[in-house]
């Protein structure tokens, strides 16, 4: 079979054996996320805090009111069909679209589903439709927690996601509204259940979740692929059953220079770094000898710099090959952000940059990290023992929370207070094309897969 990148719009895409198909066609997904728009993440958009506090500050500065409607400009400001349009023209067949739980749950009131999040996926699930671009919705945060770090909008440091049945529970019945709406959109690929879950300790909890969250799905959409993510951040399946459903798929995410931050300097060599990649790569690659389902790499990339863009590039497409060689599909993260990790990003004299770039002055998530394990281990050593790298690596979770709730009231607060409503209101704006650049050397990269 050939790999396609176009597809008939009448047609979902189905798991074929270890690869995924649409009408009898295989299919490899290339493409994005569109991280940090419905759930907001802090170094990526440039403000410090969780999605929940960064609103939280809004709300306090300047009114509900006036909070909620410079959200909803934000949402709707931020992709349009300029950016289907690059995103067309590079050859991109997909889009990873993660949200946060609080656009359908009210946490004071979880029974009852409030619609907002519809309104805003369906933006860009309309537009996928447009231009034949596959959405694939994924749940980035859930009440407590599935992870201990800030972009699951934890306020405690702590996965208590998988302690209580109660909040797996609201999660099952969402999955079930949200499959209810979309099982006839053939344009959605895949729902993706929950973003990397992490610090899970009990195997019988997480494989009871997955199975009666696939249930509950199934009992209104039959069609749609179901992804799962593993442990460790999506990169430990060992706890995982396999699950009789023909339209489970396995995801997992890229970021070797996590473990191995040398291979990300250019001491080291090309040859070495390819070596390191390959070795872990090949580790995921045994998910699908486990399973027999198809694989997507469903998060890749790194910061990029003006000055060092051309080596970083050479990462990208090392990672890359590895994903075309092996039978793998791929979402880079991401596509927009506030010059970070995104290939779009606003030009530095939008407003919302020259915010951002002041923010910086005072506060960066890499410094954040550094003091919560230097605070860890100064409690550990003045009031107990020293501990080891593995006893410190999830207490500082738990101290960064209160890191960023001092950071929101002594950085992000002053400076929304500086600014008035008529200055903040047009901070959406500086998301739209017109007002935004891109990385010209990742388009050419992206297109020698998706036009090879």
């Amino acid at each position: 079979m050939t790999t396609t990148t176009t597809t008939p719009t009448n047609h979902f895409v189905q798991v074929t054996g270890e690869d995924f198909t649409v009408n009898g066609e295989k299919i490899l997904f290339r493409g994005f996320n569109l991280g940090t728009w419905m759930n907001l993440e802090h170094f990526l958009i440039g403000l410090p805090g969780t999605d929940t506090m960064i609103k939280k500050a809004f709300d306090e500065v300047y009114g509900k009111e006036r909070s909620t409607e410079f959200f909803d400009r934000f949402l709707m400001e931020y992709m349009d069909e300029k950016d289907f349009e690059f995103l067309k023209k590079i050859g991109v067949n997909h889009l990873r679209l993660p949200f946060n739980y609080k656009y359908f749950i009210d946490d004071q009131n979880p029974g009852v589903y409030k619609n907002d999040g519809f309104k805003y996926l369906d933006h860009i699930v309309n537009l996928c439709e447009k231009y034949e671009i596959y959405a694939i919705l994924e749940l980035h945060s859930v009440p407590g927690g599935q992870n201990p770090d800030w972009h699951c909008d934890t306020y405690s440091g702590l996965p208590l996601f998988w302690e209580y049945g109660a909040l797996r529970d609201t999660v099952i019945g969402l999955w079930g509204h949200i499959s209810q709406y979309y099982k006839d959109q053939p344009w959605i690929a895949a729902y993706d259940i929950v973003n990397e879950p992490s610090l899970v300790t009990n195997a019988e909890v997480f494989n009871d979740f997955y199975r009666k969250v696939i249930a509950e799905i199934r009992n209104y959409d039959q069609k749609h692929i179901i992804f799962i993510e593993g442990n460790a951040f999506t990169t430990d399946f060992s706890m995982l059953d396999p699950i009789d459903d023909p339209q489970i798929a396995y995801e997992f995410h890229f970021y070797p220079f996590v473990a191995d931050p040398a291979v990300l300097t250019h001491e080291m060599t090309r040859e070495r770094r390819k070596e390191i990649f390959a070795e872990e790569f090949h580790r995921l690659l045994k998910i699908r000898e486990k399973y027999q389902r198809p694989l997507w790499c469903g998060e890749l990339g790194l910061v990029f710099e003006k000055e060092d863009i051309d080596f970083q590039m050479t990462i990208i497409e090392d990672m890359l090959d590895l994903c075309e060689q092996n039978n793998v599909s791929w979402a880079l993260w991401l596509y927009k952000d506030a010059n970070v990790m995104g290939i779009v990003y606003p030009k530095e004299e939008t407003p919302w940059r020259q915010l951002t770039e002041e923010i910086k002055l005072v506060w960066n998530q890499h410094k954040e990290q550094e003091k919560g394990e230097a605070i860890v281990d100064y409690m550990a050593e003045t009031y107990f023992k020293p501990i080891s790298t593995e006893e410190r690596y999830p207490l500082q979770f738990r101290i960064r929370t209160i890191m960023q709730v001092i950071c929101v009231e002594q950085n992000l607060k002053p400076y929304l207070q500086k600014r008035s409503w008529e200055e903040m209101s047009k901070l959406p704006e500086s998301f739209r094309w017109e007002n935004c650049e891109h990385w010209n050397e990742l388009a050419v990269l992206i297109e020698k897969y998706t036009k090879a």
